[in-house]
């Protein structure tokens, strides 16, 4: 138990900014107002159609007219589950810039009428880069050509594939250098293998995104890069602080049931905590993946 209880604190101790950032970085995602200049107001349904003419849609009433223009065209016969009703999942949202670099922002609600209009400030942006865009063609150094060159590997290795491989349409590596221009400024430059194209900004310059914007990348920055570098101990450290995690919670049931005066209490509260779990993970689960789940890209 002393073992239990030097592991415990001693992980916390030596990953207690890991846990921080993790747990501040994901609240940030479900309020995105903090730390950006952004001002927020509710307008109700009322209101919305006051002053647009919008009437909230009935999902019931949208189903039906789907099943029914679906069987207007289909040979086979479709009827809406009339146990289950219908309901929208995300929301429109609708953007107009401003004069001084921000925009307006309405999140609408379609089943009620109701809106959030946002105000958001402007974003420091650095210098664009005279070079952005920019494409440069090296046809043996791109995709296509990596493409064609593996077009044999996986049949020549006894795997039996319906079709050859092929690159994938969004995810390319690209080749980072730095440079310096006519006037001896220091430009990040980034080449996309994929598309031949460049981009880039300023060494150091001002405009770089806001500590939450920081926050929040880093937070979903995963994968072992297979070059390694300080991306590959970032997703090391990642890897650690979930295994610190699943410790915590073990070794804090370890050292509570060592509590016998506190084992019926604790027992109930880790009932509930199990039965509250459960209804939330199968909950979640099941609105998710009510449609179609879009495919992990390789």
């Amino acid at each position: 138990m002393k073992i239990v209880r030097r592991v415990h604190m001693y992980l916390g101790l030596l990953l207690f900014p890991w846990i921080l950032l993790f747990g501040i970085s994901g609240m940030l995602f479900n309020h995105p107002e903090i730390g950006r200049d952004i001002e927020r107001r509710h307008v109700s349904g009322e209101q919305i159609s006051t002053l647009t003419g919008f009437q909230p849609w009935d999902p019931d009433v949208l189903a039906r007219r789907v099943v029914a223009q679906l069987n207007a065209g289909s040979p086979s016969r479709y009827t809406l589950d009339e146990d289950t009703g219908g309901s929208f999942s995300g929301w429109p949202i609708f953007a107009a810039p401003r004069g001084d670099g921000g925009r307006h922002v309405v999140i609408l609600r379609l089943d009620d009428g109701s809106a959030s209009v946002a105000n958001h400030g402007p974003t420091p942006e650095a210098p664009a880069a005279p070079f952005a865009g920019a494409a440069v063609d090296l046809p043996e150094h791109r995709m296509t050509a990596v493409q064609e060159q593996l077009k044999e590997l996986l049949p020549r290795m006894g795997i039996d594939a319906k079709g050859p491989l092929r690159a994938h349409p969004k995810v390319a590596p690209e080749l980072r250098f730095r440079m310096r221009d006519a006037e001896d400024r220091l430009w990040n430059v980034t080449y996309n293998l994929g598309t031949g194209q460049l981009d880039g900004r300023p060494e150091g310059a001002a405009g770089r995104p806001r500590l939450v914007q920081v926050l929040e990348t880093l937070h979903k920055t995963h994968h072992f890069p297979v070059h390694g570098g300080m991306a590959w101990v970032w997703a090391l450290f990642a890897d650690i602080t979930g295994l610190t995690l699943v410790v915590w919670a073990l070794s804090g049931l370890v050292m509570w049931w060592q509590m016998k005066p506190t084992r019926v209490i604790g027992a109930a509260a880790v009932a509930a905590a199990l039965a509250l779990f459960a209804v939330v993970v199968s909950g979640t689960a099941e609105d998710v993946l009510f449609g179609n789940v879009e495919k992990d890209g390789p």
